[in-house]
């Protein structure tokens, strides 16, 4: 049975979930959830009278006159994980696109600079520019060494939260759904209702019901603040020896030591 990919499914709680723990093992596990809900999906279909069927999540949501499903690259167009996964298609033209790696998928995909500039660039460059004003607020100048200069966060809020949610083309969004849970269902074939086992949650559902944060690392000890300095997305690199750090995060991971700010 895949594994629900959740914080919990890797068996460390939250402070373990960053590492993977095993990165191989968890690729793998994702991989498999992705060809199995295709096939599964695909098989049904093909034994449905009509050739199109009706999915049920086990949280109701219910995605109609479905005729198939294709597995999708896993890189998106900059290099990285792709949100998209797996589509659906309808007997109607529409296409849903599922990320199969659950309602924690914003973090996993987000993971440096490059992926949240591509989900937002307005989101990106304003954080940036608000956590320069927060270092300066607490007394670092441009040239000053780091010391002990704490990292930076900021909670999302509305569109901002919404972007990072659903994603760009470049991310392999805007995705539709999250599919969090196994593959195994039950097809009904007199209603043509094939009742999964796992649910289906809209992205614009987890938008609404769940804030995600940005996040900039601590300073690397032995670095010197550069705020004028930009790189090649026009953006202040904040400081040498690799510059600015940006991940996504949920509330679980937030380092309570760094600095809160509002954008």
């Amino acid at each position: 049975m895949p594994i629900q990919p959740t914080i919990t499914a890797y068996g460390g709680g939250t402070q373990q979930f960053p590492v993977f723990l095993n990165r191989a093992m968890v690729g793998y596990q994702f991989e498999k959830t992705e060809r199995d809900l295709m096939r599964v999906i695909n098989s049904n279909v093909a034994r449905s009278p009509s050739k199109s069927l009706n999915i049920q999540g086990a949280n109701g949501v219910l995605l109609e006159n479905v005729v198939g499903a294709r597995k999708h690259s896993n890189a998106n167009a900059i290099g990285g994980d792709s949100l998209l996964d797996v589509s659906i298609a309808t007997r109607n033209g529409r296409q849903f696109k599922i990320n199969t790696k659950g309602t924690i998928a914003p973090v996993q995909i987000h993971s440096d600079f490059r992926s949240i500039f591509a989900s937002s660039p307005i989101l990106a460059k304003k954080f940036v520019r608000s956590a320069i004003a927060k270092y300066k607020q607490l007394g670092f100048r441009d040239g000053m060494p780091v010391g002990n200069a704490p990292g930076i966060v900021a909670e999302l809020q509305g569109e901002n939260n919404a972007r990072i949610v659903r994603g760009t083309p470049q991310m392999g969004g805007p995705v539709d759904y999250f599919f969090e849970g196994s593959s195994l269902g039950e097809f009904d074939e007199q209603q043509g209702v094939f009742r999964m086992q796992a649910n289906f949650t809209s992205s614009v559902d987890l938008a609404k019901s769940q804030k995600f944060f940005v996040s900039m690392n601590a300073p690397s000890p032995g670095s010197v603040f550069n705020f004028t300095k930009q790189d090649n997305f026009g953006v202040p690199i904040v400081h040498d020896q690799g510059g600015r750090a940006l991940s996504i995060l949920d509330r679980s991971f937030v380092d309570r030591a760094a600095q809160v700010i509002r954008i």
